[in-house]
């Protein structure tokens, strides 16, 4: 059997160490994605569910109080507010792991 030339070798050499660049900077990609991912899920539900049980909480009020929708409408003002300081709380945790790495 014939022995490849050096170019050849050379060449191929040249084309796995590509592909293994490629695949690396693929799964790179794909970890930044996910994390992006996780941090708007969490974001999400850091702001939806203060409203939501503020909204809750509300609505058994006005019930209990008779008096429609004011307690609601107070209670789901001091739950965005409250979606509000969660969400500056996880973004500057969020800063903090980033700048560790």
């Amino acid at each position: 059997m014939e022995e490849l030339p050096e170019d050849i070798k050379d060449l191929d050499k040249r084309i796995k160490k590509f592909r293994q660049q490629k695949n690396a900077e693929q799964s790179v990609t794909k970890s930044q994605a996910r994390v992006m991912i996780e941090g708007m899920f969490r974001m999400a539900t850091e702001f939806v569910s203060p409203v939501l049980i503020a909204l809750c909480i509300g609505y058994v009020a006005d019930k209990y109080f008779n008096t429609k929708p004011v307690i609601m409408l107070v209670s789901v003002i001091f739950g965005c507010a409250a979606g509000v300081l969660n969400l500056y709380k996880a973004a500057q945790q969020m800063d903090e792991d980033i700048n560790k790495e």
